[in-house]
């Protein structure tokens, strides 16, 4: 059986346990880290410090992408997760965010003053590179936002249709904002929030090398990642892309064709993870470093799945599962 083998003719009503029954490598078990209980109470505590509520699902995630990871790795993506969710719920906070990563003092606003320990914690252990990288991601999801939700949702203190949320209802008939202007309506990724993806490397103490993250290997890996967790996103929320398509077809036709794209997805992620050891020996990395990079393309392989299970869990989707 290949990792993405569809099974047998599909009976559950829900997207997302059609897709855990009939993907074989969303259906494969997803361990927690054995001291989940511990990373989900020092995430609470450190929410509840920096005014925000806990998270328990986040820390979920967090012990599912770092299932074998030191306990301090997995509680610090946590804490970021938590961060993450919440600003889901207030994406205006993305323009003091930006502020403050770029030197700024953050205000009173429990978003931008957690951020700015966080970023605190983890930008100076990190190259110039790599801030860039995450920058970047900050704003290309708020240039996204902007193009998919009125100029109001940006602006600070608004709350308005995050990305994960579910969306706001549409006539029918109506298609899905583009992601770009003059494009199809497609997956959203800068809206969805990319950068989770960059915060594997600080959370772990490594940073991939320039010649590796650079490549189109790595760049696949990463960018596939990323495409299931997102897809995965659209399925259950039925937002993007898949609100369109729900909107153009029956309920079983638009999970026939998620599902097919999650499917493909998922079979170029292993390959593009196979192609990660070459790739390191090709630029002489060494034991050490070859090993980090590879903890960091595992981190990848998990992500998806473990996303998933947050999907069911996040009491923003739980009557879905």
């Amino acid at each position: 059986m290949t990792r993405t083998e569809v099974h047998g003719p599909p009976h559950a009503v829900s997207p997302p346990a059609r897709l855990t029954e009939r993907l074989a490598a969303l259906a494969m078990p997803c361990p927690v880290h054995p001291s989940i209980h511990l990373v989900e109470a020092a995430a609470a505590d450190w929410a509840r410090a920096a005014g925000l509520d806990p998270d328990p699902a986040a820390s979920r995630l967090a012990g599912r992408a770092f299932a074998r990871c030191e306990t301090g790795a997995v509680t610090s993506l946590a804490r970021w997760l938590t961060w993450m969710s919440r600003l889901r719920q207030a994406p205006g906070a993305l323009t003091p965010v930006l502020a403050v990563a770029a030197g700024g003092e953050p205000g009173p606003a429990p978003l931008e003053r957690a951020f700015s320990g966080l970023w605190a914690a983890c930008a100076p252990r990190m190259s110039g590179a790599w801030r860039e990288r995450f920058t970047a991601g900050l704003a290309a999801q708020r240039e996204a936002i902007l193009l998919r939700e009125p100029p109001a949702a940006l602006s600070p203190g608004t709350p308005a249709n995050s990305p994960g949320a579910p969306a706001k209802p549409r006539p029918a008939g109506t298609p899905a904002k583009p992601c770009s202007p003059g494009t199809p309506a497609e997956p959203c990724g800068d809206a969805f929030g990319r950068y989770l993806f960059d915060l594997v490397e600080p959370c772990l103490g490594v940073e991939v090398p320039a010649p590796v993250w650079r490549s189109p290997q790595w760049r696949a890996l990463v960018e596939a990642s990323g495409d299931v967790a997102a897809r995965c996103e659209e399925a259950v929320a039925g937002r993007g892309h898949a609100g369109t398509i729900f909107l153009e077809r029956s309920n079983r036709e638009a999970e026939e064709w998620i599902i097919d794209r999650v499917a493909t997805r998922m079979e170029e992620l292993w390959t593009a993870a196979r192609a990660i050891p070459a790739l390191t020996e090709r630029h002489d990395l060494g034991f050490t470093a070859s090993r980090e990079v590879t903890r960091v393309a595992c981190a990848f392989l998990t992500i998806p799945r473990a996303y998933l299970e947050w999907l069911l869990e996040t009491p923003r989707y739980r009557h879905l599962g």
